[in-house]
């Protein structure tokens, strides 16, 4: 019986445990197991009529395996808990809850459900069922079921779990568990909007985060961007404000699921987002709306002040200055990379003004759109009346380049007596721009069509096949630990095992692997993340938003119109090498990827993944036709 060889981590001291947010995000918690062992001594419980001596010691065992911190501890004493008492579900559920993968908790939940179900008897089932969770004798039940839904889901088996909670929520429509919560997430992913509706109002009074912001995605796909929809979103950031910005991934989930939430606090918006992101991404638009609408609801203040323009006053003003025998240089361009601006991506403009004479920087400005005539002007001015260096002054001459953002202003500058100059090259600015632009945002990356042998058409090619892979998001219909073994005779470093990713919603998109051994060892935890992203070698695709295409390439994509699936749908391909470089794919892994990206969604739906059978596959690449055998990995 495999099981996981992690240790939990350790309690803080009271010194140590920092701030509520982080004790919120990390305390240990007691295991509402312990407190229902308390419980059950008040009322009875294992001490009543009917329990035996082996029921006991069985007892006594796994609360000891719940009090202890090393799973290894834990583990072995489930097991004595079993051979005391082989019909002890919880003790099933702890196994279960260690095991290394859903396959082997699946086995595990189902013995812990069929243990629960003979020592209760059919008579409970019918007596109890609506108002179940109120025996303490059901909770065994109720847990392994609830752990049984979970690993088919992981599993990718998606209307058993569905059907799991739902009978659940049958037997217990209080809902102590909270499982409505993971089915409104399920019944999302697999686009059963009306069933979730008729969930949503059956808990209608439910005030919580997780039916609020379901409440406005569900508004979204039914009817698009309504007023309804931009209300209840008012309603869901009172129920909880934090979780706008762990779905725009403004803040980063935390490594470790905290143990329990507090209504509206960031551990309440943490594990909506965790269940909820995957739905969010794949609603169309969905993201966007969102991005805008809060946004819209907290406007930025610009801080350029309300442009003045050319008028007579500032004209005399600037004219009474000194006029020197100085050549400046200036020009407004739009940034070459995205940065960040008050969590946001953009591409703002930058105005920079310097003197040809003694090479300085006079004045500069960030502009969030394409400044208006009047903004240019009082740049200018203000360059002349309070240079960032030197002396107010009027320069003899100012270079521009050939562009009508200038022509307006030209008349008024002769009346101040500036010439303007128009030329080919600002060689100057060119070198302050490219500096100010490795300052913010480091070397710009390389593009896919930087590549030897890369070119439009085949880029152009696979940003199709990647629009077409997005729609049809596989992993809307995958486990979480399925591989796909990819055979290729065309070219010899094979064979390669995808991983469809997606199921969490945090990436979604596929990677090759080189090494099965290392994939499995990655999914069973095996590593730490810096090992693990030292050791895993792979070609990998992910979707986004536009800021995951280096510059060049998205505006490559603009230039010649190449088919993304939607705003958040940008792909991005990568190579991983070993250790921690990354680089653009070459030509033959990008004939690869697309090859892949077509053929494994059909292979997806026509063979389950306990299916052997290895299916080939010729499909259209950019290069003509492209031959692959496509199989599941089905014991590493």
């Amino acid at each position: 019986m495999a099981k996981k060889k992690n240790k939990r981590p350790k309690p803080k001291s009271k010194r140590s445990q920092g701030s509520r947010k982080d004790q919120e995000m990390s305390m240990p918690f007691l295991d509402p197991r312990v407190g229902e062992k308390l419980l059950s001594q008040l009322v009875g419980g294992f001490s009543g009529p009917g329990v035996n001596d082996q029921q006991i010691e069985a007892e006594d065992f796994l609360q000891e395996a719940y009090r202890a911190e090393d799973e290894d501890e834990q583990f072995h004493l489930a097991l004595k808990a079993l051979q005391a008492w082989p019909d002890y579900a919880d003790a099933y559920v702890l196994l279960a809850e260690q095991a290394r993968n859903p396959k082997d908790a699946l086995e595990l939940y189902h013995r812990g459900l069929a243990a629960a179900e003979r020592v209760l008897g059919p008579k409970i089932f019918k007596e109890w069922g609506g108002q179940f969770w109120k025996l303490l004798e059901t909770r065994p039940y109720m847990r392994a079921r609830n752990g049984l839904a979970l690993s088919l889901w992981a599993l990718g088996r998606r209307e058993e779990a569905v059907q799991n909670l739902e009978e659940m929520l049958r037997l217990n429509p209080n809902d102590n568990q909270g499982v409505r919560h993971t089915l409104a997430a399920w019944l999302l992913n697999m686009d059963r909007d009306k069933e979730l509706g008729r969930l949503l109002k059956q808990y209608d009074e439910e005030r919580m985060a997780t039916w609020a912001y379901t409440r406005v995605l569900l508004e979204l796909r039914e009817h698009g961007d309504t007023p309804r929809a931009r209300q209840l979103l008012e309603d869901a950031k009172r129920a909880n404000k934090h979780v706008p910005d762990y779905l725009l991934e403004r803040k980063s989930l935390p490594p470790q699921r905290p143990h329990y939430y507090s209504p509206g606090a960031e551990s309440e918006a943490v594990m909506y987002v965790e269940n909820f992101l995957s739905a969010w991404k794949s609603s169309p638009n969905a993201m966007t709306w969102l991005r805008g609408a809060i946004k819209g609801s907290n406007p930025q203040h610009s801080n350029t002040p309300k442009a003045k323009g050319s008028s007579s006053s500032s004209k005399r003003q600037l004219g009474r200055l000194t006029q020197r025998p100085d050549s400046w240089l200036a020009d407004c361009r739009k940034f070459p990379q995205w940065i960040s601006v008050a969590g946001e991506p953009m591409r703002p403009w930058v105005m920079l003004i310097t003197s040809g004479t003694d090479g300085l920087i006079l004045g500069h400005q960030l502009f969030e759109e394409e400044p208006s005539t009047a903004m240019l002007w009082d740049q200018l001015a203000k360059a002349m009346e309070h240079p960032v260096i030197g002396e107010p002054h009027r320069p003899s001459e100012l270079l521009l380049l050939e562009h009508e953002r200038w022509d307006e202003l030209m008349p008024h500058l002769a009346e101040i007596g500036i010439e303007c100059i128009r030329v080919d090259e600002l060689d100057q600015l060119d070198l302050f721009y490219e500096n100010l632009t490795k300052h913010l945002v480091g070397e710009p990356r390389p593009s896919m069509l930087d590549m030897p042998g890369v070119g439009p058409d085949q880029v152009g090619s696979f940003f199709a096949v990647a629009a077409r892979f997005y729609r049809m998001a596989p992993w809307r219909s995958l486990g979480y630990e399925s591989i796909i073994k990819v055979e290729c005779d065309k070219f010899q470093s094979g064979p390669w095992y995808a991983v469809v990713i997606g199921q969490k919603g945090l990436t979604l998109g596929m990677t090759l692997y080189d090494d099965l051994i290392v994939l499995e060892e990655l999914q069973n935890g095996d590593y730490s993340d810096e090992e693990t992203a030292r050791l895993s070698v792979a070609l990998s695709i992910t979707f986004g938003n536009a800021t995951e295409l280096t510059m060049s390439d998205f505006e490559a994509a603009q230039e010649h119109g190449w088919e993304i699936a939607g705003p958040e749908a940008h792909p991005c391909i990568f190579r991983k090498e070993k250790g921690m470089t990354i680089r653009q794919p070459l030509a033959w892994e990008l004939e690869l990827m697309e090859g892949c990206l077509r053929a494994v969604p059909e292979f997806i739906s026509q063979y389950k993944p306990d299916d052997p059978t290895r299916s080939e596959a010729t499909v259209p690449v950019a290069s003509g036709q492209l031959s692959l055998g496509l199989s599941w990995v089905q014991e590493v």
